[in-house]
């Protein structure tokens, strides 16, 4: 996690990045930058406040990591992650509301080329969310690009920006990150 100040905004950003999440009553905006990952976020409508979290695969894939804070890279463990935060905080579920963002196949592999991340991380979410009975109010998922999203946890309100080809430093650093990320999982070949 990051946190700074951000003029545009007049506000303190907190920046999660893969397996984080964070939720507040405050005033900060909570941020990150996604390719085939997921970030959802949860609001509690009658107590104002909310949280977001970003996970890198839907379900474990291997046998469990010794490094428990390691967890939240997976779907299963994030979403309840942020939930138990937030209802410890005094969130109320059957005020709980969400908005699932993620899921873009940046390397825009055909479908033939086997597993796709980003559509599976999409489902698991919204599948994840009805079992649990909280209703997704908005989404931007799929796609070929990556995203960077800002969340307002009193209001709920999301600022998203598709990150093209403008500026190919920021693309290339997050492609490579994804790599490193499947090629660490065993789902890509270090070669591709």
């Amino acid at each position: 996690m990051n946190q700074y100040y951000d003029s545009h905004f007049d506000r303190q950003i907190i920046t999660i990045y893969p397996c984080e999440f964070f939720s507040t009553h405050g005033d900060e905006l909570i941020s990150t930058v996604l390719g085939s990952c997921i970030s959802v976020t949860l609001y509690d409508e009658r107590n104002g406040f909310g949280g977001m979290n970003h996970f890198m695969y839907a379900n474990q894939l291997h046998e469990i990591d010794d490094d428990t804070d390691m967890l939240g890279r997976y779907g299963e463990y994030a979403i309840q992650l942020l939930l138990d935060d937030m209802i410890k905080k005094g969130a109320d579920r059957q005020y709980l509301r969400a908005k699932v963002f993620g899921g873009s196949n940046i390397f825009n592999l055909p479908p033939e080329a086997g597993i796709q991340i980003g559509d599976m991380n999409i489902k698991f979410a919204f599948d994840y969310l009805q079992k649990e009975k909280i209703p997704v109010v908005a989404s931007d998922t799929g796609g070929i690009y990556p995203r960077k999203i800002y969340f307002d946890p009193k209001t709920s309100k999301v600022w998203l920006k598709r990150i093209k080809t403008q500026n190919k430093n920021d693309v290339n650093v997050i492609l490579q990150k994804e790599k490193n990320y499947l090629v660490s999982a065993k789902i890509m070949k270090e070669d591709i």
